[in-house]
């Protein structure tokens, strides 16, 4: 073994078995916190690349990185890939140069792949997928969806045209958030997918969402109930909108903008009524119909006498009297009292509340003495009574606010900014800049290392060296050493050597008491 190598190894074979388990178990630990500081300074950071992918569109991006042997990890939920973040960039343009990803499933692309062994049944299989691809990420593409499956039941065609069966869709969305889709919305979807089918009609196409409810059943369209709710819920939301807009651009004239915001909330009542209105007025009297009846007799002339020519001609003495004619008149009139008929329609939707909710922002102080190269927190000033009602009247006059309908109206002054406890802050500065921070990242790394060998494994070494006895090169060194002595140290030398004489006849005379002497002490040491 070399000289060199058995002097740096000797010092730890001289120790104990105690202490040699002490100096190994303080390299491991000092090793292994030099091995996590490396992997620490050299891991990759890691960033999204796609997120809330297609089972498909995962897997074709998964195997172009394996292709170009490009580092990545794949999220817990299997939607998400993360690649180096100095290669984000760089890959989602490459990947978007290929078509990735397609969003939505496999498209008309598959057409791409040539296969001369296909059977007719296949083409015919692979172009249902496509279709049912394609138009999913068209739907895919409507603002609230963030998922389109689709199903299509394309028969085959027959001879005899009433023996075909129709093509039929079942489309299942995902939408995003809690939004919905408006009716107009669900008609669109509807009449897309049966245009995009060639004999498929708006009937047979019928569309759900995540949660398995019908937005449109198999006849193309919504159902009635749910369509009138969907009407009355737009129509309150369009006022509410509509509203909320032309307060804030009022507010915004008066505070500034950014500096309020406003809500409103609009009650509507849909209920249609029908009203049939019957008046009679006693005082207007007309007459409704008149009949009037007149009579008048003549007069007449009686014969008396002998029945007769003579009595009959009058010529008999006493054979004709006469009497005199008169009149007689009826008349008849018929009144009706005036009356009015009306029937009243109430309009659907009536206003019958609002409640709007006002929040204004303060004013902001900056304070006077500003140090240079610093940015200070203003001081919060709230508004003035007399502010708030002004803003107020302003508000009740532009929603036609109505007191005795049970309309509400809140205005409060609220801190928009977080100003904190007044006074300065520091503007930052270059060292705080990633590119100084990844090299004090560094730096303390190898502070840490440097720290690790003067601080613990040097004064480990330094106590754990065996402090050797002098050795003498020389007799004649050492009868010059004696000569240097003064006469009391010679005198204690000389004593000294007489103990030790003592102690070996003493040990020669009893050596096994010297041995337990002597092992005693050995496992003091210890």
């Amino acid at each position: 073994m070399p000289e060199g190598l058995q002097r740096l190894i000797e010092p730890f074979t001289a120790l104990s078995p105690g202490k040699r388990m002490l100096v190994a178990g303080v390299a491991l630990l000092s090793v292994a916190a030099f091995a996590l500081l490396i992997f620490i300074a050299n891991r990759t950071d890691y960033k999204p690349l796609f997120t809330n992918l297609s089972s498909e569109d995962a897997g074709e991006i998964v195997k172009k990185m394996k292709d170009t042997k490009t580092p990545y990890q794949i999220t817990a939920d299997g939607k998400g890939i993360l690649v180096p973040a100095d290669k984000v960039y760089e890959l989602r343009l490459s990947l978007a140069s290929e078509g990735l990803p397609q969003g939505g499933g496999i498209g008309f692309e598959i057409f791409d792949r040539k296969n001369f062994g296909m059977t007719e049944f296949v083409q015919k299989l692979n172009y249902q997928r496509a279709l049912q691809g394609e138009l999913s990420r068209t739907i895919s593409q409507i603002s609230g969806v963030e998922q389109a499956r689709i199903h299509l039941v394309i028969p085959e065609k027959t001879l005899f045209k009433e023996n075909e069966k129709p093509a039929t869709a079942s489309i299942v969305l995902k939408m995003k958030g809690n939004r919905s889709l408006r009716d107009s919305e669900v008609q669109g979807i509807v009449h897309l997918v049966s245009s995009s089918i060639e004999g498929m009609d708006p009937e047979h196409v019928t569309i759900l969402d995540g949660r398995g409810k019908i937005l449109s059943k198999g006849n193309g369209t919504s159902d009635v109930t749910s369509k009138a709710t969907t009407a009355m819920q737009e129509t309150q939301r369009g006022y509410e909108k509509s509203t909320e807009e032309r307060l804030q651009s009022l507010l915004d004239r008066i505070v500034g903008s950014g500096k309020s915001v406003a809500r409103v909330s609009a009650t509507f009542d849909f209920k249609q009524v029908e009203r049939v209105e019957e008046k009679f007025d006693p005082e207007s009297i007309a007459v409704r119909s008149e009949q009037r009846t007149e009579e008048k007799g003549a007069s007449t002339t009686t014969n008396a006498g002998v029945p007769g020519v003579q009595t009959n001609l009058g010529r008999a003495p006493g054979a004709a009297s006469s009497t005199g004619g008169g009149s007689k008149n009826d008349e008849t009139l018929n009144y009706e009292v005036s009356r009015s008929t009306a029937k009243i329609i109430e309009p659907v939707g009536a206003l019958s509340k609002i409640s709007v909710a006002v929040l204004v922002d303060g004013k902001y102080e900056v304070p006077a003495a500003v140090k240079e190269g610093a940015t200070a927190k203003p001081k919060y000033i709230p508004r003035s009574p007399d502010e708030l009602q002004k803003i107020e009247a302003l508000v009740k006059s532009a929603v036609g606010f109505n007191a005795e309908r049970g309309d509400q109206l809140t205005v409060q002054n609220v801190p928009f900014q977080d100003t904190g406890d007044a006074g300065v802050a520091e503007t930052p500065k270059w060292w705080t800049s990633p590119f100084f921070m990844s090299l004090m990242k560094n730096l303390l790394i190898g502070l840490g290392f440097l720290a690790l060998i003067l601080f613990v494994i040097r004064p480990l070494l330094a106590s754990l060296r065996v402090v050797r006895p002098p050795v003498l090169e020389s007799f004649e060194a050492v009868h010059d050493g004696v000569e240097k002595l003064s006469s009391a140290e010679r005198a204690q030398i000389a004593m000294q050597m007489a103990e030790q004489h003592n102690m070996i006849e003493m040990a020669k005379k009893d050596p096994y008491q010297v041995a337990q002497v002597l092992q005693n002490w050995m496992g003091e040491d210890k």
